[in-house]
């Protein structure tokens, strides 16, 4: 076959055969980039596509229970940062003594002065 073809065009260089099967067979360079971008431009399409409609579709790997932050919180932390932690907590928790303290002081005022008895029974 190869044999013939190489005869056939040895004895008719310029047949129109011969030319056409040239035209048919030559790569267009333009043409090969325009479908390299065409398969660019349809693979980022279903891309965005697909991202659109994740969207829609229900989470299926969230959990319903709430997240345990304390879990995700760092375990190492700066000796400055866990001070400030431990002056708050001391700060928040003498507060609170002293909102009690304020509390018993007054009741116990109330029930040496009989206030305490005479409210509750008007009530």
């Amino acid at each position: 076959m190869f044999y013939w073809r190489w005869l056939h065009h040895l004895l008719n260089p310029h047949c129109q055969q011969c030319q056409d099967e040239a035209i048919e067979t030559k790569v267009c360079t333009s043409c090969e980039t325009l479908k390299m971008q065409l398969a660019i431009v349809n693979s980022e399409k279903s891309q965005m596509l697909n991202s659109i409609l994740s969207f829609t579709k229900p989470a299926e790997n969230q959990s319903s229970s709430p997240i345990d932050y304390e879990k995700v919180k760092p375990k190492m932390m700066t000796w400055n940062v866990r001070r400030q932690m431990l002056e708050a907590e001391d700060r928040k928790s003498a507060q609170i003594l002293a909102e009690q303290k304020r509390k018993e002081s007054i009741e116990k005022l109330e029930q040496e002065t009989g206030i305490d008895e005479g409210v509750k029974s008007n009530a």
